[in-house]
């Protein structure tokens, strides 16, 4: 038999409010685009803003970084700093486990 409308389906209650602002945040998809806008930040600091420029940060993925670039001149200029973007990719971001680039040519807006 299928519950009436008025019924309570499961434990009710006072919540508490930071469980409550968790619950909205998750819903509205906030902390994917927090966590979109610090991927970015730290692709920025890593690779210098005139790469970023040209550029912009992808998601992480088992420990693959992806970047998009606008043309393979941006993804060349990459690879050469590749080894020294990548160890500053890993200070700013420790928690990600980074352990390499990938790079995308493609639309970056």
């Amino acid at each position: 038999m299928k519950p009436r409308r008025n019924e309570p389906t499961g434990p009710r209650g006072p919540q508490g409010m930071g469980d409550l602002v968790a619950g909205l945040m998750a819903r509205s998809g906030y902390a994917q685009i927090q966590s979109a806008d610090a991927l970015q930040e730290a692709w920025s600091q890593a690779a210098g803003q005139e790469i970023a420029a040209h550029s912009r940060a992808g998601n992480v993925n088992r420990g693959k970084f992806e970047v998009w670039v606008e043309n393979s001149a941006i993804s060349q200029a990459i690879s050469f700093q590749k080894r020294q973007i990548l160890k500053e990719l890993q200070n700013i971001l420790p928690d990600r486990r980074i352990e390499e680039i990938r790079i995308k040519v493609g639309r970056i807006d």
